[in-house]
């Protein structure tokens, strides 16, 4: 077990040490909480994902790294101010919604849209928004995993329309040797076909 301990020095009458006194308190709980919210640190601090909580109101709190990484904005420039700040202008009402079903208790798994990064470019995100609670159970905010995704929508994009092409010289391919195969069968019999 972890402990806590307090040694104190036992005089006696004359001022003369004749011992020790000793407390002892057992932190184990405490060192383990200790540990976990430093993992748990670690593990946010560490991320490629963005990592932002934000209150009922949508004004953030944190701000890690990966939201750095991701938005363009310091920690110092996001904390404190709306995660409006993010949100397309075109896009008002977005907030609101997700900010309502938060409120109600949902989780917000995987929701694709738009946002804003501090050089105006627009980039495709993958939410996840999850309600924070407190000690009595009440929602008092949220938490916010942002993976960028704008490369996979990119390639995805390029790949559909890829496959698009294929099926379309395949078809034409197709029609191709039904015409050839047409023409062949007319040009060695023309009286069937008269």
């Amino acid at each position: 077990i972890n402990i806590s301990l307090t040694v104190s020095p036992v005089y006696d009458d004359k001022g003369t040490l004749v011992g020790g006194s000793k407390i002892c308190r057992d932190i184990t709980n405490q060192v383990k909480t200790n540990r976990e919210r430093s993992m748990l640190a670690a593990i946010v601090d560490s991320t490629e994902d963005g990592i932002i909580s934000k209150d009922l109101a949508g004004i953030i709190q944190t701000w890690n790294r990966g939201a750095t990484k991701i938005f363009g904005y310091t920690a110092e420039e996001m904390v404190g101010k709306s995660i409006e700040a993010l949100i397309p202008p075109e896009m008002p009402e977005e907030e609101p919604l997700l900010l309502a079903k938060l409120k109600r208790g949902e989780r917000i798994d995987l929701y694709e849209t738009i946002r804003v990064r501090k050089d105006g470019e627009r980039i495709d995100v993958a939410l996840s928004v999850s309600p924070i609670r407190d000690a009595t159970g009440n929602i008092i905010g949220a938490s916010k995993i942002v993976r960028d995704i704008t490369k996979h929508k990119r390639l995805k994009d390029e790949n559909d329309m890829l496959q698009a092409q294929l099926l379309n010289v395949e078809e034409t391919s197709r029609l191709k040797s039904s015409f050839i195969s047409t023409v062949s069968h007319e040009i060695r019999a023309p009286l069937g076909g008269i």
